[in-house]
């Protein structure tokens, strides 16, 4: 059974979080609240941070004009979805559609449910719960298990590249490069990792060195296209008895064994990396 993961993790507890607030009165409609912790939740801060600027600018939004639709429609079923229409036309054309969701939610939550109330008080009320739904999942990225978080990260790098260059290693002695999607595969998780790793230690430490990390990982990538050379080599329709007798399969086997041999040189040091921190 797969292993639950952090992200998981996080947005139960900032579900948790979301609904506590309803109970104790800091939000008059928790669903809303809820609704927003679900989908604002991300795998690093520095995401979390980035998508929490548009968000909200696009509540505020959402608010705004479904403070306007409240007045004018009384939240006609017709209007709501015009609304919704041109709140998603009005965020895209503000470069924000990332938070095209949000707005949406909060103009219909005021729409919706605006009955007899005064537009202006249910449009703020209902504007401050998704407000709050954003801070709560913010407040959970940010706090919950980032140090781990990082080390775990760290674990499933050094995991996908053992087996890059074990896949890689056992291609070149069987001289069988068939199997390339596989190899295709681990590099995927390898360049995922590479990625979040990027992002959650560059906002925790804006001045730390991914130099040798950079090098590190263009070592896989490369290793890629030439596996993927050798690949379509031997899959030449044109020739395929003496694929492995060529100037460009001597190429890539000579540019495999040494990446293959730089790989090993090279040892990664993350324990720096995070104590830079």
């Amino acid at each position: 059974m797969k292993k639950i993961g952090l992200r998981t993790i996080k947005t139960g507890i900032a579900v948790f979080l979301a609904m506590l607030a309803g109970y104790f009165g800091l939000v008059e409609t928790p669903v809303y609240t809820v609704s927003v912790c679900i989908f604002s939740i991300k795998n690093t801060m520095k995401s979390s941070v980035s998508d929490a600027r548009t968000r909200i600018l696009g509540t505020l939004l959402g608010g705004f004009v479904g403070y306007i639709f409240a007045i004018l429609t009384h939240g006609e079923i017709i209007s709501t979805a015009l609304g919704v229409i041109l709140i998603i036309h009005l965020c895209n054309s503000l470069k924000i559609s990332d938070s095209a969701g949000i707005a949406s939610v909060t103009f219909t939550a005021i729409l919706i449910g605006i009955g007899q109330n005064n537009p202006l008080t249910y449009s703020i009320f209902r504007t401050i719960d998704t407000l709050i739904g954003l801070l709560i999942a913010l407040l959970v990225n940010y706090g919950v298990s980032r140090p781990k978080y990082l080390k775990h990260l760290c674990s499933a790098f050094k995991s996908a590249h053992a087996d890059c260059i074990d896949i890689a290693s056992e291609m070149v002695a069987k001289n069988d490069f068939s199997n390339y999607w596989k190899y295709e595969e681990i590099f995927d998780d390898l360049q995922n990792y590479y990625n979040l790793l990027l992002d959650e230690i560059t906002y925790a430490n804006k001045d730390a060195d991914f130099t040798e990390l950079k090098e590190y990982f263009n070592i896989f990538e490369q290793l890629l296209h030439h596996i993927h050379g050798l690949y379509l080599l031997k899959n030449n329709p044109l020739d395929k008895s003496n694929w492995s007798n060529g100037t460009i399969y001597k190429y890539h086997i000579d540019s495999i064994n040494k990446l293959l041999s730089m790989s090993l040189l090279m040892e990664l040091d993350f324990n720096l990396i995070l104590d830079s921190r």
